[in-house]
């Protein structure tokens, strides 16, 4: 097996088991990695940025390896310490993917994926276009996911009552072009009504 292939490997295996810590399903990466490559693929991406981005969502949450269990599956809420701990893993995830040859191209996309729109994201509150369009099709995809996917702290939103939460954000967190864009592709999908 290529080196590569072994990163690959490793890193498909440690973003499920982080996905069973968070979701029910365990299924969230591989979700979003799907949406936000027909995201992608809408606004007229590139084949080759469109991979990147796919690969990027798959690994977008790995940083969360460095979050204790306890704070994923708290049901409760999550005091500001414990919330310091999720604000660095997109820090943490882009630090892994930094290192890992051919993986370093998508770990901008992974460090970026919690800015908002209006700079009130985190790591560093990067603001509107100065966030890279690949993390601004990521963050709308994660939050459309992580609504309508049962949680161990929530139960999941409808998937109408989803769009209409990005569609109050946009502007504010979320880009509104992509919003709208990533809306029409929900709409593709049999499963999807609005």
């Amino acid at each position: 097996m290529k080196a590569n292939q072994k990163w690959l490997s490793f890193f498909l295996y440690l973003s499920r088991q982080i996905d069973t810590q968070v979701t029910y399903s365990g299924s969230h990466s591989s979700q979003v990695a799907q949406l936000a490559w027909e995201t992608a693929r809408k606004i007229s991406l590139s084949e080759r940025e469109v991979r990147t981005i796919y690969w990027a969502s798959l690994f977008h949450d790995i940083g969360k390896v460095g979050v204790p269990a306890e704070i994923l599956s708290k049901k409760g809420p999550l005091d500001e310490q414990e919330w310091q701990f999720i604000r660095l893993h997109p820090i943490v995830g882009a630090n892994i993917l930094r290192g890992c040859g051919s993986m370093s191209s998508i770990y901008p996309i992974v460090l970026y994926h919690q800015e908002k729109f209006d700079g009130s994201g985190y790591p560093y509150g990067l603001k509107g276009e100065s966030i890279p369009i690949y993390s601004r099709i990521l963050a709308v995809v994660d939050a459309y996911d992580a609504m309508t996917n049962q949680r161990v702290y929530r139960q999941p939103l409808h998937p109408k009552q989803a769009v209409e939460e990005l569609q109050k954000h946009r502007n504010t967190q979320f880009d509104p072009y992509i919003v709208e864009q990533f809306i029409l592709v929900l709409r593709k999908h049999s499963n999807f009504a609005c």
